[in-house]
């Protein structure tokens, strides 16, 4: 299976795809739904095994990268327009001006003397993510292909951004990754059936499909809108309001608890059972399979999570070694070893 490139993410799943698809071919479907697509990784390689996928998430940019993996673009047109994006004239705007170079903060964690401390990126890379993301937005093309370009930007964008981890924050040095000029590469193009995208909560919608895979959001503290509000941004394009008051400044829409804002049902150990019970009483399907990592400050423990699937259907559990996401040394927070579970719920 040919390599997917995609954005870096909180619990990527990356290394369990021939899992998921292992546990997908053993019930032969023709249609299969991933309901927490995140990077689009599993619903990419799913498309990859031949099956007719939908996958579904809350971010929109995780919907970009979707609907490229699922949907396809022309090659041809995007690379010719990544050529022009490669050699056009940088020029400061919104990410500029609000995302590069340095700025003077209380730090966390110390003294809470102000220092000055790196933004996101910066300004050389700054200023040609914003021409070209401009130069996208403007142009009167196929939305297939312009989801292309857009994911590219994303992808560059990623590559030089001052923090491997997520866009809450900066490494306190600019790293070496960021100091690289930014490259508009091509996002993989991936074969097989044509499939489909929707977009919002997944506790409001009936799901049907032969085999669901789903990797809902339940730890406590990672919330994904936030982590990765500059990816949505991006795709957006909307040039949000920005609250500075964080590290990173965010999209006011993106400050959940500094607005006594409810982040999702899964998130919450009050909450998170009674999400899973709905999810899974909206979903038909010959076999359902839900990731859990036991890893810290989870919402549901996994006996909770396995007791409420048993109300659904046939439960078994597999179990694979797994690792937390890398995290950069210079941020002293190394992976930990720590068990994925597969659990199976056959109805």
């Amino acid at each position: 299976m040919k390599k997917i490139k995609t954005v870096a993410y909180k619990g990527s799943k990356r290394k369990l795809i021939d899992n998921i698809i292992s546990l997908a071919k053993e019930t032969t479907p023709t249609s299969v739904f991933d309901g927490f697509t995140g990077t689009g990784i599993v619903a990419a390689s799913l498309r990859e095994a031949g099956y007719v996928v939908t996958a579904n998430d809350l971010n929109y940019s995780s919907i970009i990268y979707s609907s490229v993996f699922l949907k396809g673009f022309d090659q041809k047109l995007v690379e010719e327009h990544l050529n022009i994006m490669n050699k056009i004239t940088p020029k400061a705007g919104w990410l500029t001006n609000n995302y590069s170079g340095t700025v003077k903060r209380a730090i966390r964690g110390t003294d809470k003397s102000v220092q000055e401390r790196p933004l996101g990126f910066l300004e050389k890379n700054a200023r040609k993510l914003d021409a070209a993301r401009e130069y996208v937005q403007e142009l009167e093309i196929n939305q297939k292909d312009k989801n292309a370009l857009i994911f590219s930007i994303i992808l560059s964008a990623d590559k030089v951004f001052n923090n491997s981890n997520d866009q809450k924050s900066s490494l306190k040095d600019w790293s070496a990754s960021s100091k690289k000029d930014v490259v508009f590469l091509s996002p993989t193009l991936v074969e097989g059936p044509l499939g489909s995208v929707t977009h919002g909560d997944i506790l409001e919608q009936k799901i049907k499909a032969d085999f669901v895979y789903f990797d809902p959001p339940y730890t406590s503290g990672v919330l994904y809108e936030s982590c990765y509000h500059l990816n949505d941004s991006i795709a957006k394009w909307d040039k949000a309001k920005l609250d500075k008051s964080y590290a990173i400044p965010r999209p006011v829409s993106k400050c959940f608890k500094k607005n006594n804002k409810n982040a999702g049902n899964f998130y919450s150990k009050k909450e998170a059972a009674a999400a899973f019970d709905l999810l899974l009483s909206n979903t038909t399907a010959d076999r359902i399979v839900i990731s859990y990592s036991d890893a810290p400050r989870n919402a549901i423990s996994l006996e909770e999570l396995q007791a409420v699937c048993q109300k659904h259907g046939q439960v078994s559990v597999q179990m694979k070694d797994h690792r937390i996401c890398m995290q950069p040394k210079q941020m002293n927070k190394i992976s930990q070893e720590l068990k994925e579970a597969f659990i199976i719920i056959d109805q």
